[in-house]
């Protein structure tokens, strides 16, 4: 019997925007495993964590500096109702490319 698995890694360093830890929501639509072939939307996202990130061990359990999932990140209240905590991947990239150059943002699309 197959038993499904969840595979992640956690971040030490993660790239921040305004000290905050960040995710992507990216659609793509795979259309062959062999070659493999893979389209990329542009309307992806951004959520973001309320708290600014830490690597303090006292925060170790902090919610809202380590997961950006919107159903935790809505508990905190420093919760941003107007926008949710999420940026559109083109305001992601006009951030990243004016604090950190276009090379940058180059880098994080292509590491993907």
């Amino acid at each position: 019997m197959k038993e499904p698995h969840v595979i992640s890694k956690y971040v030490n360093k993660p790239l921040l925007v305004g000290g905050k830890k960040f995710d992507l929501r990216m659609y793509v639509l795979v259309t062959s495993y062999k070659p493999l072939k893979v389209w990329m939307y542009d309307k992806g996202f951004g959520r973001f964590c309320n708290e600014n990130f830490t690597t303090d061990i006292t925060e170790i359990d902090n919610m809202f500096v380590h997961l950006t999932n919107v159903a935790i990140q809505k508990l905190s209240d420093k919760y941003n109702d107007k926008h949710g905590g999420k940026w559109s991947l083109q305001s992601l990239k006009f951030y990243i490319e004016t604090t950190r150059g276009r090379k940058a943002y180059k880098k994080l699309i292509d590491d993907i």
